[in-house]
């Protein structure tokens, strides 16, 4: 359903209290066993205070409703369902658990990103020996055998009972709804599963694809003897034609030896030894994509990639680095983390920079677009682009990236820090403050034999988290978390592209777009706190003129300080839709983006 954008998507807006309980409740009753776990006390909420809802279309012509939250888009509703509401896999990371789960091969679940449904060949039986019992049209997830977390949501095509695994059964099992990497996925924030796992067909059949009952035998096939293929391949898989095929290879220990310098090159040149506090630790697969890739030379093994490694795994070749005392690092919630680089490392003695990859493609779009600003200046006359073929020149400035820290505040908190051996002076992110509790816990025998899931509070942890008068004796490893964190004293970091990273203190403030109805029947939208990303009003106010093709104005918002006022953006219309996406071409986190829509309709009219 998802595999091309929704053609339509109405604005987003805030549900009511009322509202959300009510569909929090429809929720309950489909899946009882999430109202057992999410009501408990101090569990997380199943649904989040604010939650946005949007109609929308998608590009076959169906319409249902998306809810949204924390940039995410958490659930759906479909029309002609037997089960309306559907879990995203955003939220089935989370809740694993939410349906019954099909599992089949990796390499098949390439073939359901591209839009396919799941075929009866590409079943695998489940831990038990069998398929879990499901009528035609019933709710399924589906993962690769061997992996707990969720990749694609579907409903049955017949009952699991007519299905006979590895019998040379053709046909459809489930109709796919929506997949990991389609583009209800890239609506949220684009995260990767929660963790990394090999995907290797233990059995001794062959996997024959086929597509309307006809088998197609070279199409793909899956044989004890296949290479493993990692579910969270950080680069996307190739289609093997024949101009590749004739491609010659490098040698493996010259991909090693790229990769080996890449490494170096990423933590020197980019990381640095000065700002490692802000980027670790970082997970396996954003080092790999984000930082070792770009950092590979120009010319001869420019397209070194891990598979032809003797690694052939970025985990591998992680840990065969703290092999060497190079780095550290940690598996944090199933996916591999790197927590510490050793700085005094002798690879990094007297190693100098060199022309990498990235700095290739940064120096062609900086020459395009002064190449675009030079035009630009010697042709005054020149009409501006219409709104469905421009590209915004932020487009090309890199994300802003906005990260929350937090430091010890109180004498009770301190207390634990100190107790875990940690500086009670230092900032911490949310997984540090993950890795210091459960390094706590375990070095003080705190899990309960009984239900290893709750933590005996001893007499530190009940100082730094329970609230006067609060009366407990455990509590799950994630409410300690949370409560911990609420007893600490906020900051955020703000790293604007090109610059260093900002320290600032409190939570991030987003940015308020609000439409509303002025002088009577007036639509007017309004943007207030640009200014917190550095952002230039009056050249937003420009942009802004051009992609809605109406007025923009800025002024001072009443009772900011005469010193140094808060601008509130005015633009004429109903701009909710072109007033975001300007804000996320200049880099501006969704999550700090916030809309209020007052002109939606309210009461027994609205729809």
């Amino acid at each position: 359903m998802f595999k091309k954008p929704p053609s339509t998507v109405k604005s987003f807006s805030p549900l009511r209290s009322s509202d959300r309980r009510r569909f929090q409740n429809e929720a309950y009753e489909a899946f009882p066993h999430l109202k057992e776990r999410c009501t408990q006390e101090g569990a997380s909420p199943l649904m989040p205070d604010p939650l946005q809802s949007a109609k929308f279309r998608s590009h076959i012509n169906e319409n249902g409703v998306l809810y949204v939250a924390d940039g995410k888009p958490l659930w759906m509703k479909l029309e002609g369902l037997k089960q309306p509401v559907v879990p995203t896999v955003y939220t089935l990371w989370q809740h694993p658990d939410t349906l019954p789960l099909l599992y089949t091969w990796g390499p098949v679940i390439h073939r359901l990103t591209e839009g396919a449904d799941l075929m009866i060949p590409g079943l695998v039986l489940g831990p038990e020996g069998k398929l879990p019992d499901l009528g035609k049209g019933d709710l399924v997830a589906i993962t690769i055998k061997g992996y707990p977390y969720p990749l694609a949501v579907g409903t049955m095509a017949l009952p699991t009972s007519e299905i006979r695994v590895r019998s040379g059964m053709k046909g459809k099992a489930v109709h796919l709804i929506h997949v990991y990497r389609d583009h209800l996925w890239a609506m949220g924030d684009k995260s990767d599963p929660p963790e990394t796992v090999d995907i290797s067909d233990d059995g001794d059949d062959e996997y024959v694809e086929d597509d309307g009952g006809e088998s197609k035998p070279n199409e793909l096939q899956i044989k004890d003897d296949a290479k493993t293929v990692p579910v969270d391949e950080t680069s996307e898989p190739k289609e093997h034609d024949e101009q590749e095929e004739a491609k010659p290879q490098l040698p493996v220990k010259e991909v090693d030896s790229v990769l080996h310098a890449a490494l170096l090159q990423a933590l020197k040149f980019k990381i640095t030894s000065e700002n490692s506090q802000s980027h670790l630790p970082i997970s396996a697969s954003t080092l790999y994509s984000t930082y070792i890739l770009p950092c590979r030379p120009r010319g001869r093994g420019s397209d070194a990639d891990i598979k032809g490694s003797s690694w052939k795994k970025v985990q591998k070749f992680l840990k065969a680095m703290e092999k060497t005392k190079l780095l550290k690092v940690k598996e944090q919630r199933g996916e591999m983390m790197v927590t510490s680089v050793n700085w005094m490392h002798e690879s990094f003695q007297g190693l100098d920079s060199y022309k990498t990859v990235g700095t290739s493609s940064a120096t062609q779009q900086q020459q395009q677009q002064q190449q675009k600003t030079t035009a630009n200046t010697t042709n005054n006359s020149t009409t501006a682009k219409s709104p469905n073929h421009s590209t915004p020149s932020s487009a090309r400035e890199g994300q802003i990236n906005v990260e929350d820290v937090f430091r010890p505040h109180g004498s009770p908190v301190h207390v634990f820090f100190e107790a875990a051996k940690l500086s009670k002076e230092e900032l911490y992110t949310s997984i540090e403050i993950r890795n210091a509790v459960m390094q706590y816990v375990k070095e003080n025998n705190l899990s309960n034999p009984r239900n290893q899931k709750m933590v005996l509070l001893d007499a530190i942890l009940k100082d730094a988290i329970l609230k006067n008068n609060e009366n407990k004796e455990e509590l799950t490893r994630e409410v300690i978390v949370d409560r911990l964190r609420e007893k600490m004293q906020p900051f955020h970091y703000v790293t604007l592209p090109g610059k260093e990273p900002v320290l600032r203190k409190g939570t991030p403030t987003p940015i308020q777009v609000t439409q509303e109805i002025r002088q009577g029947r007036k639509t007017m939208t309004k943007l207030v706190g640009v200014e917190r990303f550095d952002l230039d009003v009056v050249d937003l106010c420009k942009e802004l003129t051009k992609l809605c093709a109406s007025s923009a104005t800025h002024n001072p918002l009443a009772g900011s300080s005469p010193k140094n006022p808060v601008q509130e953006i005015m633009v004429q219309g109903p701009q909710i839709k072109n007033v975001s996406t300007i804000l996320s071409n200049k880099g501006v986190p969704k999550r700090l983006i916030v809309i209020e829509d007052k002109t939606a309709k309210k009461g027994k009219g609205k729809k």
